[in-house]
């Protein structure tokens, strides 16, 4: 396969040296299921999951909303640390989902939840799963029960869409996405993947459209709630159209870019707005500083060596 390569402002930027070592079967890496590249998505992950966001916070009103409290404040919690994936097409980012899930499951985090676009794309995630060793069974998806019924699953990969996450509670029927929650319970410290992730952009309304703000999408807000509700979970984000508008970050909460003492924004409306003023140059250099936290990596495959020939058709009258 063509190399992984990273090109303009990103590629002059070191991450950090990592320590984080994954537990993964020989057969992934020594019979080339995971090349390097790949594995070092695995060891990144890793290593951003296994440390906590500063500052301390409290769910506000609503479950997509968070406030900052001092540390020491009642039924306060801490973030944990994610990571962001925004390798582009080509690159085996399901491989790369597959290896994150697989390096948590060997040190005893048995359950995952991955969410995607549509139910069309979990067979796609059913194969880059098989392509690691895993079998396709170990993934199901939430549809197979009913919204009032409990997630009957000892162990595996719950999979399920943003339009599924959204779904509210409907009379004695817990919301799908308290139904998830049940199912990993309140403690859960395995691995939430957002696979597709702009799926869920403008989680935060207030984005610049043709008819003034824009409202806070369904979506955005039940990813929000979703990450809010298990603060332990290892979050993983992946879209190959990450750090390109600001819409497309809003809902990208466990990467410290707002809040907190250390944050570089005091808000979310204040990143957004300095993101808006700043446009595309800043956004390359929140790219660049969240590479060299170690929290994203975005590469592309090589064209190197690739020879095309132009091929002519001439048309007739």
């Amino acid at each position: 396969p063509s190399p992984l390569v990273e090109s303009g402002p990103m590629a002059s930027v070191p991450p950090p040296a990592p320590t984080y070592r994954p537990v993964l079967p020989e057969a992934l890496t020594g019979d080339g299921r995971l090349s390097d590249a790949q594995v070092e998505t695995v060891i990144y992950a890793g290593e951003a999951h296994a440390q906590h966001l500063p500052g301390s916070w409290l769910l506000g009103e609503a479950a997509h909303q968070v406030l900052l409290v001092k540390d020491d404040h009642p039924g306060a919690v801490r973030f944990r640390k994610g990571f962001f994936l925004g390798d582009g097409t080509g690159c085996g980012k399901g491989r790369q989902i597959a290896g994150v899930i697989a390096d948590n499951i060997a040190q005893g985090r048995e359950r995952a939840v991955w969410l995607s676009k549509n139910d069309a794309l979990l067979e796609d995630a059913r194969r880059d799963w098989a392509a690691i060793g895993g079998a396709g069974a170990d993934i199901t998806p939430q549809s197979a029960w009913k919204q009032a019924d409990a997630i009957r699953l000892e162990r595996g990969v719950l999979y399920t869409t943003y339009a599924t996450l959204r779904q509210p509670a409907r009379g004695d029927r817990a919301s799908r996405l308290d139904q998830i929650v049940a199912w990993l319970g309140a403690d859960f410290e395995g691995v939430i993947v957002f696979d597709e992730a702009h799926a869920m952009a403008n989680a935060a309304g207030g984005g610049k459209g043709a008819r003034g703000p824009k409202k806070a999408s369904q979506q955005g807000m039940a990813g929000l709630a979703l990450q809010n509700r298990l603060p332990n979970a290892r979050i993983l984000y992946v879209t190959a159209t990450g750090a390109t508008t600001p819409e497309n970050l809003a809902y990208a909460a466990r990467l410290g870019l707002w809040g907190g003492a250390e944050a570089p924004f005091p808000t979310r409306d204040a990143f957004m707005d300095a993101v808006e003023a700043g446009g595309v140059a800043v956004m390359e250099l929140i790219a660049r500083e969240l590479k060299a936290m170690g929290l994203y990596l975005a590469r592309s495959l090589s064209f190197d060596g690739v020879e095309y020939e132009a091929l002519r058709h001439e048309l007739t009258a």
